[in-house]
């Protein structure tokens, strides 16, 4: 029996059959097209860091034991190719071929605008129809710039090409002044639901995130992002875009244990962390303890 999540990770040439499969991101061009700050492709390294640094196998509040939990860790994707475009290829092909090989695909990241790719590979992968997603995030990123692809264009992108169904898409945490009228308009007119960071202070995390899910999964797969900027800053300071209101740690690790819990989610992502400006790997850890709460929701559905 295993005390530590690190004892379960195995390299996944080592574990060609697990229940999740951890793979990095080191990506960041995106959020610097946005002027965002550069060094969210140090975010894969520094999460498994944290990862492995303090979390254990047993769960007190929800009682739930990891061990029976398989995780493979493909390793970082090989983004160094000259034009980004071709980087986001490299990322759609190789998240297609992960998902056809694991149930669930967690993502390290990594600049926003790769979940555009990370998408289109979950597309590819359950057979080409459209999915149901959530956005945990201070911001839309449905933005219209054809020919960019920003950390502020990947939903937008999706939603007009048709590989995201508007009705199964949820936006989750949005800021009152962080996002222009036209994006959240165009959010309406694809019949999307917005959910702004004042209902989940209000009412609290898990009533909009269990009816976002429901939604997501109810005619096929889904994906789960979590842009950790929807944090506060206080909490989150390592962020391409930090904001000084957000949602707190616990909103966070609740909305990640339910998207863990549910079966359909086949891709759950933690994107934008920059730890080139990290407080003691604060932002780190946090990235880290979102991604153990969605194992422990993934390991509490395994039954033994």
């Amino acid at each position: 029996m295993a005390d530590f999540l690190r004892e379960l990770i195995r390299p996944a040439a080592e574990l060609p059959a697990a229940d999740v499969c951890l793979v990095g991101l080191p990506l960041d061009y995106g959020t610097v097209l946005e002027g965002g700050r550069g060094g969210a492709a140090h975010a894969p390294n520094a999460i498994r860091a944290e990862l492995r640094r303090y979390h254990k196998t047993y769960n007190l509040e929800h009682f739930v034991d990891l061990n029976p939990l398989r995780i493979a860790d493909a390793g970082n994707l090989p983004l160094r190719a000259a034009r980004h475009a071709d980087n986001h290829e490299t990322v759609a092909r190789e998240l297609a071929r992960l998902l056809a090989q694991y149930p669930r695909v967690v993502v390290l990241g990594g600049s926003h605008d790769g979940t555009y790719s990370t998408v289109r590979g979950l597309h590819a992968a359950t057979g080409g129809h459209p999915l149901g997603g959530i956005n945990l995030d201070a911001h839309a990123d449905v933005k219209d710039r054809p020919g960019l692809i920003s950390s502020g264009t990947p939903f937008g992108r999706l939603l007009r090409e048709g590989l995201l169904a508007g009705p199964r898409f949820t936006e989750i945490g949005l800021h009152s002044n962080l996002n222009v009228q036209a994006d959240i308009e165009f959010l309406h007119q694809q019949r999307a639901h917005i959910v702004p960071l004042s209902h989940v202070q209000h009412d609290g995390m898990p009533e909009y995130m269990s009816r976002a899910l429901t939604r997501a999964t109810a005619a096929g797969p889904a994906f789960v992002s979590f842009d950790i900027d929807c944090c506060a800053q206080a909490f989150a300071p390592a962020v391409s875009a930090p904001s000084a209101d957000g949602l707190t740690p616990r909103q966070a690790t609740e909305a990640a244990w339910l998207a863990g819990r549910a079966a359909g989610v086949r891709l759950f992502e933690v994107m934008e962390l920059n730890p080139l400006f990290d407080r003691d790997q604060q932002t780190a850890r946090l990235a880290a303890t979102v991604i153990a709460a969605y194992l422990t929701g993934v390991a509490s559905t395994l039954g033994g």
